[in-house]
């Protein structure tokens, strides 16, 4: 049996030094690519200690997502003992243990070429550790694909025929011809009889994106992340993480969304905006910071495709400043600036929106009439909108000539504007709607308004709509949806005098006396010196003959102030 054993370690053993004999040449030349990763905690002492590779020229390393979680800094270290920080996180996925990072690094290193066809089942794998220096690859990983799974997408799994050493996690999984195609990982069952491999192409596809800003994978890491590719994402996750930060945090977080995107106009207004519009919570002196504002807008302006855009956001941005903040004394922040950079961006090129802006300078300085004429401008184009409408029908209305009829036609296309079915946004002007309607007494166009506007906010309404609209309904001799809308006000307000007495009107014209007492009663036991209740219910004593308990009513009303108390005595 001993002899038996002693036959098999030896076989073993000869198995193992033919595999070394065979090394591929390439593994002397590739192992530079190999670095050790370590991670520190936020007090800077070490979290984790692993290894990672080099996937281009630049610095981008594929490594262990485990590693990094909690991490507030990273170093990389080559085998030559040159120790390079981790700069940002491009991409990560907790579920599959990968991470992509950026490190800093002051020339090009060696890297590892990515094998762009995926293995099949039966093709040679190599592992290729860390090894210090000069040194020799003394051990390595060699075998074949045993299975190919999918992972996502066209990407795939592969299990292998070698077992795992404890420092060969993470170490880079490669062809035949040296190039990588996976990232080692261990057998999850514990029996390290195989080992498994995840894909480095889809590692190396992983992108962040705007909405990763709320991502509990990037959250985790105290490392800066990198920007969304597309531009446009990253604009908007400035938004997101603006959120998150303080004014100065998310100054420097500015600043590098700058620095990633050098030579687009949008990222020196945002920044520059920021600058304005926090100059403040920034701690620093506000000249400085409208100034610096005022240089980053003119970059916006130089790098923009299309200038009047760029010009057109300084100007507004100039004028908002300069009507929220009237201390401020530098001549190039105050509202008579704004009008001059609106009108180089006018002569730039005049779009129809340009003028949204100047109608509300006009509006601004009172000359309802010329802001009028503006907002029109805007309407008779694409750029017309609920609001610019909307606006409009608010100068019509400052006229001294109010026509009432082109008020409403203007809130009909304000209305118009937001959809069908109509948006929540035509709410506002819905209101507006009804009491111009109201005014004209076209009280069943008011009340087909209040139903609008009760289904357009989703029916988050309050007592006050309900007493409106039983007002029109009232006004429009629909006595039986008054007292409806009347009951909804006092189940929302049952503290409210005036509810159970607008309940006892309708009672009244509706010759329901007993019912218009019990709700007088009800308004009385909440305000006593009601004096329109004496009146309502003298008017029901009066109609049910009693004359003297009317006129005692009527009296007492007449005493508390109630001005048509007076009729009813004569």
């Amino acid at each position: 049996m001993k002899r038996f054993l002693f036959i098999i370690c030896i076989s073993g053993l000869a198995l193992y030094a033919f595999a070394q004999e065979k090394a591929p040449k390439w593994m002397d030349k590739q192992k530079k690519a190999v670095v050790t990763v370590t991670t520190y905690k936020a007090d800077g002492t070490t979290l984790h200690n692993g290894t990672g590779f080099f996937i281009t020229e630049d610095g981008t390393l594929l490594s262990a997502y485990s590693l990094f979680r909690d991490a507030h800094k990273a170093v990389v270290t080559t085998g030559e003992g040159k120790s390079f920080p981790v700069e940002r996180v491009l991409a990560a996925d907790e579920l599959y243990d990968v991470i992509r990072l950026q490190v800093r690094v002051p020339k090009k290193v060696d890297y590892l070429e990515m094998a762009e066809a995926p293995l099949a089942v039966g093709a040679e794998a190599y592992l290729m550790p860390f090894v210090k220096g000069k040194e020799k690859i003394k051990s390595y990983g060699s075998g074949k694909v045993e299975e190919v799974t999918k992972l996502k997408d066209a990407y795939h799994y592969y299990k292998l025929s070698f077992p795992l050493q404890v420092d060969w996690k993470n170490a880079p999984v490669l062809n035949a011809e040296g190039q990588v195609f996976g990232l080692a990982q261990e057998d999850a069952s514990g029996k390290n009889e195989c080992s498994y491999a995840v894909s480095a192409i889809y590692a190396n596809s992983l992108q962040i994106t705007s909405t990763d800003a709320f991502n509990s994978v990037y959250n985790a890491i105290g490392i800066r992340k990198a920007w969304p590719a597309d531009r446009e994402q990253a604009r908007v996750a400035t938004y997101i993480i603006e959120n998150t930060q303080d004014a100065k945090t998310f100054l420097e977080t500015l600043n590098d969304f700058v620095a990633t995107f050098p030579d687009w106009s949008e990222s020196y207004v945002r920044r520059g905006s920021y600058y304005a519009q926090h100059r403040k919570e920034l701690g620093k002196d506000v000249d400085e910071c409208l100034r610096r504002a005022t240089e980053d807008l003119d970059r916006a302006i130089e790098l923009a495709e299309r200038k009047s855009e760029a010009m057109y956001a300084k100007a507004q941005l100039v004028y908002q400043i300069a009507m929220t903040d009237s201390t401020i004394q530098n001549p190039q922040w105050n509202a008579n600036w704004a009008q001059v950079l609106l009108t180089e961006t006018l002569k730039e090129e005049d779009l129809p929106i340009y003028h949204q802006l100047q109608a509300d300078m006009y509006l601004a300085k009172g000359d309802y009439e010329s802001a009028y004429k503006e907002y029109m401008i805007v309407n008779g184009s694409d750029a017309a909108n609920g609001n610019s409408w909307y606006m409009a029908s608010k100068m019509k209305a400052s006229m001294p000539s109010v026509n009432m009829g082109e008020i409403i036609a203007l809130l009909d296309s304000a209305v118009a504007c937001c959809g069908d079915p109509v948006r929540e946004e035509a709410a506002p002007y819905i209101l507006d709607r009804i009491n111009w309607r109201l005014r004209l007494r076209q009280y069943p166009e008011a009340v087909a308004d209040y139903d609008l506007y009760y289904k357009v906010v989703g029916g988050r309404v309050d007592d006050n709509f309900y007493y409106y609209r039983e007002q029109a309904k009232f006004r429009m001799d629909d006595f039986e949806g008054a007292l409806a809308d009347i009951r909804q006000a006092i189940s929302f307000a049952p503290e409210q005098p005036i509810y159970p007495a607008e309940e006892a009107s309708i009672y009244i014209r509706l010759e329901k006396y007993p019912e218009a007492m019990q709700s007088i009663e009800k308004a009385l036991a909440l305000a006593p010196e009601f004096a329109a209740c004496y009146r309502l219910r003298g008017i029901c004593y009066q109609r049910t003959n009693q004359p003297e308990k009317a006129q005692a009513d009527f009296l007492k009303a007449k005493e508390l102030g109630d001005p048509a108390a007076e009729r009813l005595l004569k």
